[in-house]
């Protein structure tokens, strides 16, 4: 089974111990991400969001593996979460995730829709939720954010900084908008 993994952060550029058969490539499907979601080092991440995501093109790399829970499996544990936490397509067997997990944010559509015109089999993807109001009590909104990146010590302001900085380019969503804008801002105050 052909298994294509599809990525928009930090799975790029740091895929770990991941066992990927091919680099990362341009064209994944065009899903609604944004960086709303507070990781445990205090990084706002990209995640799937529905209701604040841009619609963003993903890249994707195929998997080592060809049997699809092996593929779960490991995405899992580069991911350190669980597999609840992992999406997944099979178009053979007419699986999806979404099944199995109606919590995810339902892009079955979308991938099943990818995955049929580029021949691809089954694809996974990292399917946590955006967690911004209920860490820091506030509504996500890019300005939100920005407060939220400013108030960060400097070595972590540093390291969020860096994420936006990393992630790839075809990401095209507000708040990295408005990151790129107050560069020089969130810099000096990274700097003070």
């Amino acid at each position: 089974m052909k298994i294509a993994i599809l990525g928009w952060g930090s799975l790029i550029w740091k895929p770990g111990d991941l066992p990927i058969a091919s680099a990362w490539k341009t064209g994944g499907p065009v899903l609604p991400l944004e960086f709303s979601r507070v990781s445990d080092n205090r990084k706002l991440t990209l995640v799937l969001d529905p209701e604040v995501g841009a619609s963003c093109a993903t890249q994707f790399a195929f998997s080592d593996r060809s049997n699809l829970a092996d593929a779960i499996e490991d995405l899992a544990t580069r991911e350190q979460t669980v597999q609840e936490h992992i999406g997944f397509v099979d178009l053979p067997r007419h699986l999806s995730s979404i099944q199995a997990y109606p919590h995810q944010v339902d892009v079955d559509a979308i991938v099943r829709q990818w995955c049929d015109d580029y021949q691809i089999e089954a694809a996974i993807w990292t399917a946590l939720k955006p967690n911004f109001q209920q860490k820091l009590g506030v509504p996500f909104s890019s300005e939100a954010a920005i407060n939220y990146l400013k108030q960060l010590p400097p070595s972590d302001r540093i390291s969020a900084i860096d994420y936006f900085r990393q992630t790839p380019a075809e990401i095209h969503t507000p708040l990295r908008q408005m990151v790129t804008q107050l560069s020089d801002e969130l810099d000096s105050a990274t700097d003070a």
